[in-house]
């Protein structure tokens, strides 16, 4: 009599995405976890972190407009002198490059380590902007943090 295995193969993820937030003020995180459900790209794996740990946020899977309390509109525009400016907002990168495309357009793949989500400026200097996505806590704005 022959013997038959039957193997039962179980959908599970393989991989795990690291999901972090940095706020304007330290370079340290105000969070960090790993995610192994599977989610389709890194606004729904963003919005489900967010969501499932009731960090309080304003914005949907094509953007944060803000998370962990962060200010929004004129409160998180910071006037340096009447030629220059930076307004305040959260940026992300995927395994270390930031894409210049909405987070609901970005896939999840067996290949995506890591998203990085930091509160972020872009510089507006004499008629121009000549940065964005530069991480606040490098300047540590006096209006978001305690000490500069």
């Amino acid at each position: 009599m022959k013997k038959f295995i039957i193997a039962l193969f179980i959908s599970l993820p393989l991989f795990a995405v690291e999901i972090s937030f940095t706020g304007p003020c330290d370079k340290n995180f105000i969070m960090r976890t790993k995610v192994n459900e599977t989610y389709e790209n890194v606004g729904e794996l963003t919005i489900s972190v967010l969501k499932k740990y009731k960090i309080p946020f304003k914005g949907s899977p094509e953007g944060l407009v803000s998370a962990f309390n962060t200010p929004t509109g004129d409160d998180s525009v910071e006037v340096l002198s009447d030629v220059e400016m930076r307004a305040y907002g959260w940026c992300y990168s995927v395994d270390g490059v930031s894409p210049e495309l909405y987070p609901n357009e970005i896939p999840i793949n067996s290949e995506t380590k890591s998203i990085s989500w930091y509160y972020g400026f872009a510089h507006y200097y004499k008629g121009e902007w000549i940065a964005q996505c530069t991480p606040a806590h490098t300047v540590k704005p006096r209006f978001l943090c305690s000490s500069p």
